[in-house]
């Protein structure tokens, strides 16, 4: 398994208030599936971070592609890519 980083941005838009449960729930069901490693908003909330264990990029693209969040574009600017941890081991 490899692991990546989504990094993004929040569009204005009262979606994010509205279906952040519903992105909860994604992560969630990510964790238990053992896809999710972090994830989280920035101190400033301007955007978040999630890290993703999957086996290629296309694998973790498809999680991000099923996070209500991606869909609704709550979301701008992500940027997901492939992380080499070289110190200290996921949590």
């Amino acid at each position: 398994m490899a692991h990546f980083i989504l990094t993004y941005g929040y569009n204005d838009t009262p979606l994010r208030a509205e279906r952040r449960p519903d992105h909860l729930a994604h992560l969630d069901k990510l964790k238990a599936d053992g896809a999710l490693v972090l994830a989280g908003p920035l101190a400033d909330l301007s955007g978040g971070i999630i890290v993703l264990s999957a086996d290629d990029i296309e694998a973790a693209q498809a999680l991000v592609d099923q996070d209500p969040y991606t869909q609704l574009d709550v979301t701008k600017d992500r940027l997901l890519r492939e992380w080499k941890i070289t110190v200290g081991l996921p949590a």
